[in-house]
């Protein structure tokens, strides 16, 4: 009977930790301020959408989710389309550097949906990479 008490207890801690391996790095049902995806990184939050013109933008949080002005940053996107055409892109600050969260880069022509995005920042001497997947 102890064999399978501790059989039970070690299958509900299992399928617990499972979820937490697999779990989405933010829950489905999240708002984000601007309703894109969010990715944590370096000790902020990213949000990442491209909206209805094509136009790749990147918002930068602090981890209370307050605006994190970083005009220090070199940003760099790279998104693969459902064709799997690649598009990349530089994405420039919009705005008072010391102040804005805004990085916008020019419109992808033609993108009508994506699958990945990966957004490179470039902080001081060293490159982040932080990966969104939109489906």
């Amino acid at each position: 009977m102890f064999s399978k008490a501790l059989f039970g207890l070690i299958f509900a801690f299992s399928i617990a930790f499972s979820s937490w391996a697999f779990a989405d790095p933010v829950s489905k049902g999240h708002k984000t301020p601007h309703g894109g995806i969010l990715q944590e990184a370096e000790g902020m939050h990213a949000e990442f959408l491209i909206d209805k013109n094509g136009q790749p933008k990147l918002y930068l949080y602090d981890k209370a989710m307050k605006p994190l002005g970083r005009g220090d940053l070199l940003v760099k996107l790279t998104v693969k389309g459902h064709e799997a055409v690649q598009h990349e892109r530089d994405l420039k600050i919009s705005g008072n550097p010391r102040e804005c969260t805004l990085f916008k880069g020019e419109p992808v022509k033609g993108l009508a949906d994506w699958d990945q995005a990966a957004v490179s920042l470039k902080i001081k001497d060293r490159w982040t990479h932080i990966r969104f997947s939109h489906h």
